[in-house]
């Protein structure tokens, strides 16, 4: 790689969600390491990320006609796509053909190579590479819809490692066959256009259906951990944290963090249904943090809400205030939760699926459960607890896995690798 160094554009859809933190976190790390790295986002909802800026499409009376004209054609697409009135393909399925042409962007001509994460309602495959030229690329899997025509996770479906065909979550819509629609437009758009891409994903996992999907199996990928600032997430005084949260002192503290009961994927109708056969429920307390969009369901075990919390050290607090922490996710790619109580020092319970293998390790940082069931949760869940002993070892490896100098230097040799390519 050239002495001088590279403008890098890192690009999300939005600033919030774990897709963006990552997003965010990494370039944080990249300024914090002396690299010249923008944020660009389509929606903005934070002021106080240095270098943050906001997508505006370029002027002129003809591109803002064209804008319109896309907008329309999109809406209009998604409006034909009817379901019937019982499912909803919300956080499920995006329509991937958008408006936008984020080339326009005065921050993408600045750009030696771009960073792209997940862009869902803003960037497609079609247009980014009709237009992206040879300009370096790497897209950063955070799920699978890159590279299928329009899920998020495919739940065992393998229509993305041929054509998406008969996809299951249309099976019943207005246009069965719209996922090969959306397929076959991407995979025309790449076969004509050959862009200069590499893609990354968190977790092996990612990578691996990404080599076997039709889409995106001819590129070259790479693994690079989501990374986090290791001087807030790490260990403290769990009598302390505890104190701070106002929790029982007498009781084991199971952590997990959820936003939706309704989304089947996170799993926590296992979680609850495990701890109804908690066999002595007196002795614990659970504890929820997010956006709840519905009632709690009972369970025999005292239940505390914590509500939504965006400051890392807050988080940082209270996952050293618990004795566990449970991600019951069915499908999931490398959970920056995870990670976080993984560097404070909290052993994990949870499920072998994803990228979850990569991040525990059964008897050294907590347990993961081989099958889906509320029971084999609630054994890895006991047997973690067995592990609050080794609060240092726990956060000592998580933080060689998960720091942002590790991240950084790992992105930063694929970076220059690119470019010195681009070059020749």
């Amino acid at each position: 790689m050239s002495s001088s160094k590279p403008n890098i554009l890192i690009v999300s859809s939005y600033d919030i969600g774990g897709a963006s933190i990552a997003a965010i976190r990494l370039h944080l790390a990249l300024l914090k390491s002396g690299f010249q790295s923008r944020l660009l986002t389509l929606h903005k909802s934070t002021g106080n990320i240095h270098e943050h800026h906001i997508y505006h499409p370029s002027g002129g009376w003809k591109n803002k006609i064209e804008l319109k004209l896309r907008q329309r054609a999109v809406h209009q697409q998604k409006t034909a796509l009817q379901l019937p009135a019982n499912q909803s393909l919300s956080g499920e399925y995006s329509v991937p053909l958008e408006a936008y042409d984020v080339t326009d962007s005065a921050h993408w001509q600045w750009a030696d190579i771009v960073n792209l994460h997940w862009v869902n309602e803003w960037i497609s495959v079609e247009n980014l590479v009709a237009r992206a030229g040879k300009k370096p690329i790497i897209w950063t899997m955070h799920d699978m819809h890159a590279f299928t025509g329009g899920c998020h996770y495919s739940h065992g479906c393998l229509g993305f490692e041929i054509e998406c065909k008969n996809c299951p979550m249309l099976v019943e819509s207005s246009i069965p066959q719209f996922a090969h629609q959306c397929w076959k437009s991407k995979k025309t758009a790449l076969y004509v256009h050959q862009p200069n891409l590499r893609i990354v994903a968190p977790s092996q996992w990612m990578i691996n259906l990404a080599r076997r999907s039709s889409l995106f199996g001819n590129f070259e990928g790479l693994r690079i951990f989501n990374s986090l600032d290791t001087s807030i997430f790490k260990p403290m005084l769990r009598e302390m944290s505890m104190s701070v949260l106002n929790l029982p002192s007498n009781k084991k503290v199971m952590l997990s963090v959820i936003q939706s009961l309704k989304d089947k994927r996170k799993g926590f109708s296992i979680l609850t249904a495990a701890l109804e056969k908690m066999p002595d429920p007196e002795n614990w307390v659970i504890c929820t943090v997010g956006k709840l969009h519905d009632t709690l369901p009972k369970t025999n075990i005292e239940h505390i809400h914590l509500g939504t919390i965006q400051d890392e050290r807050m988080m940082a607090i209270i996952y050293n205030s618990a004795s566990v922490f449970v991600h019951p996710a069915t499908e999931d790619n490398l959970p920056n939760v995870v990670a976080e109580a993984l560097c404070c020092g909290l052993p994990v319970a949870g499920f072998a699926i994803g990228g979850m293998p990569e991040m525990v390790t059964d008897s050294e940082n907590g347990f993961l459960a081989q099958t889906v069931s509320p029971e084999l949760l609630l054994e890895a869940i006991q047997n973690a607890i067995s592990l609050t002993n080794s609060k240092a070892r726990i956060s000592e490896k998580a933080m060689e896995q998960f720091s942002g100098e590790t991240q950084v230097s790992l992105f930063m040799n694929l970076v220059g690798q690119m470019l010195d390519n681009h070059k020749n």
